[in-house]
C-alpha cells in the first residue's frame, strides 16, 4: 500500500477484529475471527509470499479454461431473484461490496457496510456491489500483508497458514463461498505488481480483459449466490471524495480539486498537464487546443509538445519543483546549482541546459540576454516550451501549457498538486514587497493574482496576474 493508505489499511484490519453492535448472529457484516495472535515465522530463503500464493492456487483453485469470447455467461446476464424459500425458510444473502485503490492498484473486498464506508472516507473508490455471497457454506479467508499493504482472499486453509508462516496476518474469515456453486467468482494474477497481485470478479469479460493484459488466469477462487439479499442485507455505501485525489466514476477517470469538486478544463496534477471535459472526465489519446496550437493527449492522459527536448526541459525543471529557493544570483556555480539556487533566468537556462540546448554564457545569463533568444512569437500564440517575459523584462517563466508555467519566483507556488503552499526566501528581490514573499522553482498559473498576502496591502502584486504583467516577449526556443 502507498503511503498515505497504509494507515487506511491498518484501519480495516482493525475494523475487521472489532465487534459490529447492534449486529444479530445472522447478520451478514459478522466476521469469524481467530483468538490468538498468530506466530509470525520468518520467510523460508528464496521463498516469497507471491511464490506460496502461485502456488498454491494451481492445487487450491478450481482449474478452469476462460471460454471463448463467443460464450455467453448465465451468471452475468440473468438476474438475481431477491429471495428464495424452502420449508418456508427464507434464504438470506449479503452484498460484496468492491472498491479500489488508485494509488496501489488494489481491489478491497468486504461484506461489512461500516468498514467498506470507512474505506470509501480514507479515498478509495467504492465500485460497487461486485457479487452476492451467502451468509453460510465454506468459508473463504482474508489475510493481510503489513509489508506490501494489501490483502489476499482463499478457500484454501493450507494457502491461508502458508501465508501466515510469512508473515502475513490472519484476519479471519470474510465470508463464505456458495456450495451451490451457482456464480463462478474467477481469479487473475499479475506478477508484476507488488500489491494488488490479484484480481478476483464475477464478471467473465473482465478476467478475459485481465489475461488478455498479460495476467495469469488462476481459476474460479470461489462461488457466489444467485440470490439477491433482502432489502436491509443489500444497503449501499456513499462514495465520498476526499481533495486532491484521483477517482474512477462510471469507467472515467476523475480529479478533485481542493474543494473536493471535480476538476475541468486544463490541469496541473502531479507535474503533468491534464485535460478534464466538463463532466470531469479525464480526456487521453485525442487532441486539445490551447492558444492556438494542437497539443496531444497520451494513452494516460499527458499534454505533450512531441518533441522530446522540450519535454526533457521541462521534466529536469519538475525535479526541483519545492525543492528550490529563490537566491537572487543563484544557479551560475556549480556550488549554487549544487545547493539547488536559482533565480528566475538561471534556472530557465539550466532546464534548457538539461536537455543540451545552450542559452550562452551560464555564468552571465539575465532575462535581458534571454529576450533575444530563438524566434519571437505573439503571446497569443505562446505553446509548450516557450519562455516569456514579464515585468519590463524582469522576470522570465516557461509555458507548459494550459495556462500553466513553470519559474523560479519569490511567490511561485508548488505541490504535488496545483496550489500548495511555497517555502521562505534566501534572499530579496525586487518582488519581494516587505520581504512577506514566499517562493522558489514552482508552477504558477497566468491568471494567479502574484500575491494574497495580507501584509502585501494595496501593492499591485495583490491585484495584478501574472497574464496582466507580461511583456508580450515570447521566445521559441526548440522548433
Amino acid at each position: 500500500m502507498k503511503k498515505k493508505i497504509l494507515g487506511v489499511v491498518c484501519l480495516t484490519a482493525l475494523l475487521f477484529t472489532q465487534k459490529i453492535a447492534a449486529q444479530d448472529s445472522d447478520s451478514a457484516n459478522t466476521l469469524v475471527s481467530e483468538t490468538k495472535t498468530p506466530q509470525i515465522s520468518a520467510a523460508e530463503p528464496n521463498q516469497s509470499s507471491s511464490d506460496v500464493i502461485s502456488a498454491v492456487s494451481k492445487s487450491s483453485a478450481t482449474s478452469t479454461e476462460i471460454p471463448s469470447s463467443s460464450t455467453t455467461s448465465t451468471e452475468q446476464s440473468t438476474p438475481p431473484s431477491r429471495t428464495s424459500r424452502a420449508l418456508n425458510k427464507t434464504i438470506t444473502t449479503q452484498a460484496m461490496y468492491r472498491l479500489y485503490n488508485t494509488n496501489s492498484g488494489e481491489h478491497f473486498y468486504t461484506a461489512n457496510l461500516v468498514e467498506a464506508q470507512q474505506v470509501i472516507n480514507a479515498g478509495w473508490n467504492y465500485e460497487g456491489i461486485g457479487w452476492y455471497a451467502p451468509v453460510s457454506g465454506d468459508p473463504v479467508y482474508r489475510v493481510y500483508n503489513p509489508q506490501a499493504g494489501d490483502h489476499h482472499y482463499t478457500l484454501s486453509s493450507y494457502e491461508k497458514d502458508s501465508l501466515v508462516k510469512l508473515g502475513w496476518r490472519y484476519e479471519g474469515i470474510g465470508w463464505y463461498s456458495d456450495t451451490k456453486k451457482k456464480v463462478k467468482l474467477y481469479r487473475a494474477y499479475n506478477p508484476s505488481a507488488k500489491s494488488g497481485s490479484h484480481n478476483y470478479t464475477a464478471n467473465l469479460n473482465e478476467q478475459r480483459q485481465l489475461i488478455s493484459m498479460g495476467w495469469q488466469d488462476e481459476g474460479i477462487a470461489w462461488y457466489g449466490s444467485d440470490i439477491k439479499p433482502s432489502e436491509d442485507k443489500n444497503q449501499q455505501p456513499v462514495q465520498t471524495y476526499l481533495p486532491n485525489q484521483w477517482y474512477t466514476v462510471n469507467g472515467e477517470k476523475r480529479h478533485t480539486d481542493q474543494k473536493s469538486n471535480w476538476m475541468t478544463g486544463f490541469q496541473w496534477i502531479s507535474a503533468k498537464v491534464y485535460y478534464f471535459d466538463q463532466s470531469g472526465n479525464m480526456k487521453k489519446n485525442t487532441t486539445v487546443t490551447d492558444r492556438g496550437n494542437t497539443y496531444r493527449l497520451n494513452a494516460d492522459g499527458i499534454l505533450t509538445s512531441g518533441d522530446s527536448r522540450i519535454e526533457k526541459a521541462i521534466a529536469s525543471g519538475m525535479t526541483k519543483v519545492g525543492k528550490s529557493p529563490y537566491v537572487l544570483g543563484g544557479g551560475r556555480t556549480p556550488a549554487s546549482i549544487a545547493a539547488n539556487h536559482f533565480d528566475c533566468s538561471s534556472f530557465v537556462y539550466w532546464m534548457y541546459q538539461q536537455a543540451g540546448v545552450s542559452l550562452g554564457n551560464q555564468s552571465s545569463t539575465t532575462t535581458w540576454t534571454q529576450r533575444n533568444l530563438g524566434t519571437a512569437v505573439a503571446f497569443s500564440k505562446i505553446k509548450r516550451g516557450d519562455i516569456f517575459m514579464m515585468n519590463n523584462i524582469g522576470h522570465v517563466g516557461l509555458y507548459l501549457g494550459g495556462g500553466y508555467f513553470i519559474q523560479s519566483s519569490p511567490n511561485a507556488k508548488y505541490s504535488t498538486v496545483y496550489g500548495g503552499q511555497a517555502q521562505p526566501n534566501l534572499t530579496h528581490s525586487s518582488y519581494d514587497y516587505n520581504g512577506v514573499y514566499y517562493g522558489g522553482v514552482g508552477v504558477s498559473k497566468l491568471s494567479d493574482v502574484l500575491s494574497k498576502d495580507p501584509a502585501d496591502g494595496k501593492h499591485w502584486v495583490t491585484y495584478k496576474t501574472w497574464e496582466q504583467i507580461q511583456d508580450n516577449v515570447v521566445r521559441r526556443l526548440v522548433k
